[in-house]
């Protein structure tokens, strides 16, 4: 007979393990699956790798121009390879390679491999078979590539890659201008690649307010980044160090070439699980579960990217945790996606919270706004650092609708609009509220104190 579990979950990040540990603490027999490395993406491959880089990269921009500061550095020189030896000890450092010791610890079995459905209640994993009463899905995602022609014969980068190089390219064009796109951008461009950062969309970071997207384009471009908006890449041809990108930019053919091509087009949910032998709805969206993460197999839950509607660590590990507890519980909670706080880790941030003032016109809702610049505050002047604002959207009773800042450790300061946001407080809350001086914050109470009609 199969081994049997309480509960078995497909996949060891944050959508997996969060669920994987509060299951074994309260005493339930737990088994995970994982088919790479143990933690997922996150720690690995995505999240703190890349934001290892973007501190390296901070950190050689800084010294190539300390001597304002008074420390004169005579030359400076770049060791790409040692920074990649930085990248790595920060990732050995997240304990995700002691992920074994750790589900061994808490008495959970690890069973590497890939998971397939046999049944409602039973997966196989490699030429064994598990049973469980309750199962998780967290699958993940996987990046998305896009049907351009040429492009899986050139060699292409995804983020996966990207952040494993061993050299710097030395120029480097990047499909996609999310999230992603622009933190790779941010880095090869701040050691000294050529980046050609291209999007089908008008603007970067388009699912930013507006005047993010415009700011951080902007600054960019000041920056000698080529940044291709209104693009379409029509071919890409070679490979090796000669990558010819063929693109259409309002209208007009354009040639490039290029040392690497980075695909940062978004991701697609991992549902190659044999999910109909268990009686699970999905599409190309993801698996379709209820506010409670249920899936249309009743004892089946899901959570993370493989989920949605967000694809973040901190949502899929709220979610992960909740699709345990109502697995295991009768008195069940639904999942509350209303106050969701997203990041960007450019230079300097970009964080927000809440509706754009975009999302808000669609809603019919006249809002106020207001806005204030980094650039009056005395942090600023003491760092040499003006480029940032914070922006503060509210309803007409100045109730707090959604925020977003551009500026240093912008992804610690959105959390004053996250709170309020989740109390429901009004802007006249946080301006009314001593902030300390001299601070970044101090713009989070001016933009609160600034409110106006929108036009």
């Amino acid at each position: 007979m199969p081994e049997t579990f309480d509960l078995i979950a497909i996949g060891s990040g944050s959508g997996g393990s969060v669920g994987a540990h509060w299951a074994a603490e309260h005493g339930k027999k737990v088994a995970i699956v994982e088919m790479e490395a143990l933690g997922g993406d996150c720690p690995n491959f995505a999240c703190i790798p890349t934001k290892a880089l973007l501190h390296a990269a901070g950190v050689y921009a800084t010294v190539k121009d300390a001597a304002q500061y008074g420390t004169k550095v005579k030359e400076v020189e770049l060791d790409y390879k040692a920074v990649k030896g930085w990248k790595d000890r920060v990732v050995a450092n997240t304990g995700a390679e002691h992920g074994l010791q750790v589900f061994k610890s808490e008495k959970i079995k690890v069973i590497k491999g890939e998971a397939k459905f046999l049944s409602p209640h039973e997966i196989q994993v490699g030429q064994d078979t598990y049973r469980a009463h309750k199962f998780l899905i967290a699958s993940g995602s996987k990046v998305m590539i896009p049907p351009i022609p040429g492009l899986p014969e050139c060699d292409f980068l995804t983020y996966r890659q990207a952040v494993d190089l061993d050299h710097l390219p030395s120029s480097i064009f990047i499909l996609g201008s999310g999230a992603v796109g622009c933190e790779f951008a941010q880095v090869f461009s701040t050691f000294g690649s050529k980046v050609f950062l291209a999007d089908l969309l008008p603007r970067v970071l388009a699912r930013e307010d507006h005047e993010v997207g415009e700011f951080i384009e902007a600054l960019f471009q000041n920056r000698g980044i080529t940044v291709l908006t209104n693009t379409a890449v029509a071919e890409i041809k070679g490979k090796g160090k000669e990558k010819q990108v063929h693109y259409t930019a309002d209208g007009v053919q354009h040639t490039v070439t290029v040392e690497e091509v980075l695909v940062a087009t978004g991701k697609i949910p991992a549902t190659d699980l044999d999910l109909e032998k268990a009686g699970v709805s999905y599409d190309k969206h993801g698996i379709k579960v209820n506010g409670y993460l249920q899936t249309t197999a009743p004892h089946i839950y899901a959570a993370g990217d493989v989920v949605g509607p967000y694809l973040f660590t901190h949502t899929a590990a709220y979610q992960s945790h909740l699709a345990a507890h109502n697995a295991f519980s009768y008195l069940k909670q639904k999942a509350d996606y209303s106050v969701i706080p997203r990041s960007v880790f450019t230079d300097p941030e970009v964080a927000s919270v809440g509706l754009t003032e975009e999302e808000a016109k669609q809603k019919g809702i006249r809002v106020k706004k207001g806005i204030a610049s980094i650039a009056v505050l005395g942090r600023a002047n003491t760092e040499n650092t003006f480029d940032g604002f914070v922006k503060v959207l509210t309803d007409a009773q100045e109730k707090i609708l959604g925020a977003s800042i551009v500026a240093p450790r912008a992804g610690e300061l959105i959390h004053e609009f996250v709170l309020a946001l989740k109390l429901k407080a009004k802007a006249a809350d946080i301006a009314g509220t001593i902030h300390a001086y001299p601070t970044y914050s101090e713009a989070v109470k001016i933009a609160c104190s600034s409110l106006e009609w929108a036009k």
